[in-house]
């Protein structure tokens, strides 16, 4: 007698919001910040975007997703949310079949931020390192870790901290954020994510998202009267997530140490185990001895 007859595995392509919301549902295990779908979702244009999601069938039943979305503006298929969101995963039960989920991707594919265990089931492109800190390698104290930098690193902090005016500190006062794009803006100029009126869409609507559900972390310092520095941060789960921020360094020199400094003590505070940098502008992630990994990329 032969062997047990292996169906073959049948996609199909969903572009209805409620479906592909039900689809994410039911496969994302919520781990991740941006594996929850109302935080994705902020990143979602109607306007620009068509949802491409490939989805995978047994007998019937979907296994697995990989959820694209169509740029009109670029005339690319992204990974659902596009490029602000990182550590981007795939929802298929067994990763074994991922090959076979890619294989569907169309033509003028293109993921970015894709988590580093997704490497182990395909052969992806190597994208940017992303930054964190474990906390409970420092036992959850800020001073620990400190003491960890090198004699000279920890003499140079000290007194570029001490160089900064007398400041006073500010958690989650929301009106703050507009100052923080402004901040943002006249620190990165033509950098600035701001700049991008679908990313500054999304992530104002992240930060109001997660000012409701009460998981803000919201940082801002105010020296001689005016507020110099505002970081916005999210806590989900055992991640403290720093989104994004603004500093007046032009003003304020050496102000953005204290801000690392301010979230990585809050993070603690809050107990969370990870704080998250995120990837990109890794030359000064590298001078706080952050772990990084990997991320990659998928092309087509």
């Amino acid at each position: 007698m032969g062997g047990a007859l292996t169906l073959a595995m049948e996609f199909k392509i969903c572009k209805n919001l409620d479906e592909c919301r039900s689809l994410w549902n039911r496969f994302s295990n919520d781990s991740r910040l941006f594996d929850n779908w109302e935080f994705r979702n902020c990143f979602y244009d109607p306007e620009d975007n068509e949802l491409y999601f490939i989805v995978g069938y047994e007998s019937g039943t979907p296994v697995g997703i990989i959820p694209l979305c169509f740029s009109k503006s670029s005339s690319q298929y992204n990974y659902f949310g596009g490029w602000f969101p990182e550590r981007n995963s795939f929802f298929i039960k067994d990763k074994a079949k991922l090959p076979e989920f890619i294989a569907q991707c169309p033509a003028n594919t293109f993921m970015e931020g894709i988590d580093p265990e997704e490497s182990r089931y395909f052969n992806f492109l190597e994208d940017e390192c992303t930054y964190f800190l474990d906390l409970e390698k420092y036992d959850y104290s800020f001073d620990k870790y400190f003491s960890s930098f090198d004699k000279k690193k920890q003499k140079n902090l000290k007194a570029d901290l001490g160089k900064i005016p007398a400041y006073r500190v500010h958690y989650n006062r929301i009106r703050d954020f507009d100052r923080l794009i402004e901040l943002n803006i006249k620190q990165y100029g033509e950098y600035s994510r701001f700049n991008n009126p679908f990313i500054k869409k999304g992530i104002s609507e992240m930060v109001k998202l997660a000012h409701k559900k009460g998981i803000l972390k919201m940082i801002s310092v105010e020296i001689n009267g005016n507020v110099e520095a505002v970081d916005a941060a999210v806590l989900f789960g055992e991640w403290y997530h720093t989104l994004i921020g603004g500093v007046n360094t032009q003003r304020v020199p050496n102000l953005g140490k204290l801000m690392i400094v301010l979230d990585i003590k809050n993070a603690i505070a809050k107990k969370a185990r990870f704080v998250d940098f995120f990837a990109t502008s890794g030359y000064w992630k590298e001078l706080w001895d952050f772990e990084k990994l990997m991320l990659f990329k998928f092309l087509k």
